[in-house]
């Protein structure tokens, strides 16, 4: 694969993407690698990030990883949108979760913000770029997760705002606005594992069990790993779900399907 380093996607906030390509062949759509840190730490170039960029490559896609704003705080935004996401963490922390509201506060919603800008990048450059669909997935891990599955289900002030990508994989995360679950929305397929101390499995199980529920496309999988952190490893070096597929392969297979899926 190669590599093209620090592409500007927001000069606005300063932030940049890296992006992945197949060695000879255009890629076939881009999937948005979104890292983990909980909003206020991480970075695109993370450990974790060259050994996914290598499997989806390998797979014919493009992987763009991307920076976001970090430590965002409420006086960033204007009055009437603090008004609303103050609203939203009462009703989020009235569910009870186990979740920091870190997660689902004034720095979830500028990263959400910031990868709907990625994705808009990309439907604009990626041509330019070697890509050839404007089709574009998500994989987030933990915090990123989180953002990318608020993408799915959009805030209700910033429906209009934000962009879907066409299907969204999160690790180690949940789904921190439940009430917004609705059956017009990609895919989405959560990896957790049990023994999570910082976004319980509970809080991903809640999830699913309301989409179910309303019909909303979203599928979870209990890879039986435990902890937070240790998920991606295990992704990455094999691990099956219950029928014997590696993981990874479940993850390229969603990949593939977000081609032929219209929303």
């Amino acid at each position: 694969m190669k590599c093209v380093p620090d592409i500007p996607y927001d000069t606005s906030n300063g932030l940049m993407l890296d992006l992945y390509l197949p060695d000879r062949l255009n890629a076939k759509a881009c999937i948005i690698y979104a890292h983990g840190g909980g909003f206020r730490k991480g970075d695109r170039q993370d450990a974790a990030a060259a050994h996914f960029a290598e499997r989806l490559t390998s797979a014919g896609f493009a992987m763009a990883t991307v920076s976001y704003r970090l430590n965002t705080t409420l006086e960033t935004f204007s009055e009437q949108e603090q008004r609303y996401i103050a609203s939203y963490v009462r009703r989020t922390s009235s569910i009870g979760f186990r979740l920091s509201p870190k997660l689902f506060g004034p720095a979830f919603i500028a990263a959400t913000e910031d990868v709907s800008r990625a994705i808009e990048f990309l439907w604009v450059e990626g041509s330019n770029l070697g890509i050839l669909s404007r089709k574009t997935g998500v994989l987030g891990i933990s915090a990123g997760g989180i953002a990318g599955l608020a993408l799915a289900f959009p805030p209700t002030h910033w429906q209009t705002q934000l962009v879907k990508p066409d299907t969204v994989v999160a690790v180690s995360a949940a789904i921190v606005q439940p009430w917004r679950l609705t059956e017009q929305a990609p895919p989405c397929l959560m990896l957790h594992g049990p023994d999570d101390r910082i976004i319980p499995l509970e809080a991903a199980q809640f999830g699913a069990n309301r989409a179910r529920h309303v019909g909303a496309p979203v599928s979870l999988i209990n890879t039986g790993v435990p902890g937070h952190a240790p998920q991606v490893d295990a992704i990455l070096n094999g691990t099956s779900d219950a029928s014997g597929t590696p993981v990874m392969d479940l993850i390229l297979e969603r990949f593939e399907a977000m081609l032929e899926t219209e929303i």
